[in-house]
């Protein structure tokens, strides 16, 4: 049988082993070789032999140690009797499982000794002990690498604001000397960016027990700002006071620069546990879980699990088309030891998903072999909903940009490229594919030569100026040779990030060529308008004073009447030469504003028969009209002036005792007014270029009065009231024109009385003098042959009395004394305009009622639109026409 105690120990040794054997420590006797003599139960259990031990058993193999310094330590101190202690003791249980202990073996005294024992042996199971101490310092690695990992630094501070406490990763944070301990908190302060420091937020903290939070920035040795997370509580002491700050600081300027390529500016990291918002989270190669803190699980919308979740359950929470994407990167992560992101949606137990940013790094043991992965994860959803919004609008901008031509650009100063929209491209004519011109190129190649010089001006002052928009334009050259005009507006910014320079581009060009187009027809306009006055003037004496003596009695039946004729006949038809050119250049300009409404063409078409019927008879042809009951839409006053030029064109290139038919026949929404004539009839070659301005079609030799525009105002007029003209000719038999325009066919409103102008004209024969009547007129005029005009009509053949002031500001003084029925005012005085005469007469009391008739060689359309929108009664034109001029005088100042 095994031996339990020696037989040889006294009773008092007895006595005081029977107290060993209720130890729970596993102890034993030695003999002085080291043989176990005596074990209590607990070691007897331990070895897995409540029996006992064989006999002759050493301690050595009884607790299976393997040879190594313990044993050798044991040997040392059996031979030199002296007392030994062991720590870490390696030993086998029952089971063969390797445990740790600390042991002690010591001599007994003499007194406790005996022949079989020498030797007292202790020792102290220490292996769940040491597997806890093992476990605490894994995971307090493990925490001071999720410090490391998540960028995370601890520290206290005393209120009201003393000593503080920081740990390492505070003063690597911060770049402070350890050696130099926690600094105060101005020195910590003036650290932070000026825009960002605490304030009195801060301070107020400190007051109030509770958990606070706060981003910043802080000065790193690189000069470049670090982005910072401040998170602490203020805890109170048994007073009651707040008594001391403990806080956290996360620096997450990666995590923030790489959310804001979302488009935001909330991620952010936070501690795990108390001040986590990052999620952290460890997989276990070798077990193929992964284990999650509560804010990971928060994530996912499920309860925390200890035991963690199994690999293939959570790609079960993994969108499908996210998997691929996943495996890789993991497979990635094996292959470096630099940490890998990756994006991937999580459905929740709500069946909703999350887009979750992870930052995941492998961690190796000893011999470098992956053993697990570690990492961070952010809920990123609400980023990436902002980011495909932004990405929307600026899909739909780039559609609006491309609709409206818009070019956008941006560049870097002191980089040669930049960033082009397509539109940019499609601008300068070059292709995608050939990337954004270097700088230097679009200088030199895109620029018109005759704009680099003042573009490099301009480039120097974008870069000088700032928050300032700068517009340009100028000329670009495509490659194929094509020039363009574009407008740039720029502005350069100042941003954290740094400088830059952005703008839009559009191009003008056809802008640029209406421009050039209104320029030249302004111009034109303008100078037909002076040209107009200039010849107006001098025709108004030569024609008014030709009216005049042809009313004279002295010259009644007399040769010198039949020359008077020749100058009116010859001024009239300068006349009507400068009116066709007017109307001709407003047609083209779009200056002519039409009134179409419903017009009778039988009324017209008596009109203009009337007015040519006298020609017609001196040239021996025949004009027959036929009856209709054809309604139009157009411009009364337009389709007269159309009817007179096609009905004098047909007189005037008759043969004597030629005819002219006028018809007019319906169709569909359309009116066809025909103009045949039996005259000389026109060749294929000259119709091709009928409607030419100035082209006579070669019968300017044949003394033929003319000027070759009738026909081109004709076409002009009739294509701006939505009709057109046709022509049919044959040589020596006649011509035909069609004139067709858009019917009326609902009510017609009665016409106006016709114009004063389509009257007969005043017969030659000189007429009774007008007797005096009461009346008196006031001109203001300052071209003495015009005033002398005016008086001499007026006082002989109105009968009304007149005077003349020749400025503008006189002529208002005089009016306020002389009180006249009607002030007749010239538009162009020497002192100021007629616009302001009339403005100065209307401010007075005495003279605000007088009527006012602007009286001027300016005939062109604005300046008698313009007058009656300032208030003139009516707007009467030089040459004067004798007759309408009397008429007008007879309706304003009725006998």
């Amino acid at each position: 049988m095994a031996i339990r105690r020696p037989p040889s120990l006294s009773r008092p040794i007895s006595a005081w082993t029977a107290l060993l054997e209720a130890s729970t420590e596993l102890l034993a006797l030695l003999d002085r070789h080291g043989v176990v003599v005596w074990a209590n139960p607990a070691l007897l259990r331990a070895v897995g032999a409540p029996e006992g031990l064989p006999p002759g058993q050493t301690l050595a193999d009884a607790l299976r140690l393997r040879a190594g310094a313990a044993m050798q330590t044991l040997a040392d101190a059996l031979r030199a009797r002296q007392p030994v202690q062991l720590s870490a003791l390696a030993w086998c249980d029952a089971e063969g499982a390797v445990r740790s202990a600390d042991a002690t073996l010591k001599p007994l005294r003499e007194e406790e000794a005996s022949a079989d024992a020498s030797w007292l042996w202790a020792m102290r199971d220490t292996t769940e002990l040491t597997r806890s101490q093992a476990e605490t310092t894994r995971v307090t690695e493990r925490l001071a690498r999720a410090q490391e990992f998540g960028r995370l630094g601890l520290y206290e501070r005393e209120l009201p604001m003393g000593k503080g406490h920081w740990d390492a990763n505070m003063f690597r944070l911060w770049n402070f000397d350890p050696a130099n301990g926690a600094p105060d908190f101005k020195t910590f302060v003036s650290r932070i960016h000026p825009d960002d420091r605490p304030g009195m937020d801060y301070r107020d903290s400190a007051r109030t027990p509770g958990k606070y939070a706060k981003r910043y920035r802080i000065s790193s040795p690189s000069g470049q700002w670090r982005h910072v997370h401040a998170q602490w509580e203020v805890k109170a002491g048994p007073d009651g006071e707040p008594n001391i700050i403990i806080g956290a600081m996360v620096d997450d300027t990666e995590v923030y620069e790489l959310a804001e390529s979302f488009n935001t500016t909330s991620a952010q990291l936070k501690l795990a546990v108390e001040l986590g918002n990052i999620a952290i989270w460890r997989h276990d190669l070798r077990l193929d879980r992964i284990f999650y803190n509560d804010k990971a699980f928060e994530v996912l919308g499920i309860m925390p699990r200890p035991e963690g979740l199994a690999l293939d359950e959570v790609r079960s929470l993994i969108h499908p088309d996210d998997i691929p994407r996943v495996v890789a990167t993991a497979a990635e992560s094996l292959d470096t030891d630099r940490p890998v992101d990756m994006e991937a949606r999580y459905r929740r137990s709500d069946g909703t998903y999350r887009y979750v940013l992870t930052r995941r790094v492998v961690r190796r043991n000893a011999d470098g072999q992956p053993i697990e992965f570690m990492g961070v994860a952010l809920d990123v959803t609400e980023q990436v909903a902002k980011t495909r919004r932004a990405q929307e609008l600026a899909r739909r901008l780039e559609v609006a940009a491309s609709a409206a031509g818009l070019g956008i650009w941006s560049r870097e100063p002191g980089l040669e490229r930049g960033e082009w929209n397509e539109q940019m491209f499609h601008i300068i004519g070059r292709p995608v594919s050939q990337g954004v011109p270097r700088r230097t190129e679009w200088l030199n190649e895109v620029v018109h030569p005759d704009d680099r010089e003042r573009m490099r001006t301009a480039h120097a002052e974008l870069r000088a100026t700032e928050d300032v928009t700068v517009e340009h334009e100028y000329r670009i050259v495509r490659p194929d040779g094509e020039v363009r005009w574009v407008v740039s507006r720029a502005r350069h910014e100042k941003r954290e990030s740094g400088s830059v320079q952005f703008g839009i581009a559009i191009d003008v060009t056809e802008r640029q060529e209406k421009l050039v187009a209104q320029r030249e027809s302004q111009a034109k306009s303008e100078f037909l308008a002076r040209m107009s006055h200039e010849l107006r003037t001098p025709l108004n004496a030569v024609l008014g004073f030709s009216q005049l003596l042809r009313l004279d009695p002295a010259l009644a039946g007399s040769a010198s009447l039949a020359k008077v004729q020749h100058i009116v006949s010859a001024g009239e038809h300068l006349l009507s030469l400068i009116n066709d050119v007017l109307d001709l250049s407003s047609l083209e300009s779009g200056e002519v504003k039409l009134d179409l409404r419903p017009v009778r063409l039988a009324d017209v078409l008596q009109e203009a028969k009337a007015l040519v019927e006298p020609a017609a008879r001196d040239a021996g042809v025949s004009v027959a009209v036929d009856e209709t009951d054809a309604v139009v839409r157009a411009d009364r006053t337009r389709v007269r002036q159309v009817v007179i030029n096609l009905l004098s064109n047909a007189v005037k290139y008759n043969v004597l005792r030629g005819r002219v038919h006028v018809s007019v026949r319906e169709s569909g929404d359309v009116a066809l007014l025909s103009v045949a004539d039996s005259g000389r009839g026109m060749t294929r070659q000259q119709m091709a270029h009928l409607f030419e301005p100035f082209n006579r079609l070669g019968v300017e030799r044949e003394g033929i009065e003319g000027a070759g525009v009738g026909l081109s105002v004709v076409k002009a007029l009739v294509e701006r009231m939505g009709g057109s003209v046709q022509v049919e000719s044959t040589p020596g038999v006649g011509s035909r024109f069609e004139v067709r325009l858009p019917r009326h066919t609902g009510p017609v409103v009665p016409d106006e009385a016709p114009p004063a102008d389509v009257a007969p004209p005043v017969p030659p024969a000189p007429p009774a003098l007008r007797p005096q009547r009461q009346g008196r007129l006031l001109y203001i005029e300052d071209n003495p042959v015009n005033a002398l005009l005016v008086e001499e009509m007026v006082r002989r053949h109105a009968g009304l009395q007149i005077e003349t002031v020749a400025s503008g500001l006189a002529g208002v003084a005089r009016a306020r004394e002389l009180q006249p029925d009607l002030i007749l005012v010239d538009m162009q005085l020497p002192d100021v305009d007629g616009y302001e005469v009339l403005s100065r007469l209307r401010e007075q009391p005495s003279t605000a009622g007088i009527r006012c008739v602007a009286l001027s060689a300016n005939a062109m359309p604005e300046d008698i639109a313009r007058a009656s929108a300032a208030g003139f009664t009516d707007y009467w034109t030089k040459p004067i026409h004798m007759p309408t001029f009397l008429a007008a005088l007879e309706r304003l100042l009725p006998g």
